[in-house]
């Protein structure tokens, strides 16, 4: 008969380095996944940005468009050149040149801030009025050639 061999434990296989950063690896990843899931999950359950508590606030309606017919004048004996004025959808327009009188009327206005400049190009006295709706909000006078004229007010 021969010896028999002794039957012990197996011998145990010792995992590589490169398999346990893979492992540990995997593992970071699958937690993030699950963390971001719940937080996910959470944010659906709670209020949505339109709500304060979990009760619903109602959106504050948008304010009036409030318009304004612009009457822009030139008055006087003078001549004005580089006529600026705010106009509709306050656009910023401009005449090259315009002897007084001159007016220029803008409907539906909804300006916030009536302007009206110019520089007086020559002899005698220039005026510059502004009206809105109808009611005269500015005026001013000059006589000095090559002075400038301001009109201008805030509608707020």
């Amino acid at each position: 008969m021969g010896v028999v061999p002794a039957v012990g434990p197996a011998p145990r296989r010792r995992l590589r380095s490169g398999t346990v950063v893979l492992l540990a690896g995997l593992g970071a990843v699958l937690a993030i996944g699950v963390v971001s899931v719940l937080v996910a999950v959470q944010r659906a359950d709670g209020p949505a940005p339109a709500t304060l508590n979990g009760v619903n606030v109602p959106a504050a309606p948008p304010p009036p468009v409030v318009t304004h017919v612009i009457t822009y004048e030139l008055s006087g004996t003078g001549t004005a050149r580089n006529v600026t004025y705010v106009g509709k959808g306050a656009a910023i327009e401009q005449v090259a040149q315009a002897g007084a009188p001159w007016s220029v009327t803008v409907e539906g206005s909804a300006a916030r801030y009536v302007s009206l400049t110019a520089q007086h190009a020559g002899e005698g006295t220039l005026t510059c009025h502004i009206l809105v709706d109808g009611v005269a909000v500015s005026s001013s006078t000059v006589s000095t050639p090559e002075a400038m004229l301001r009109c201008s007010k805030s509608l707020d």
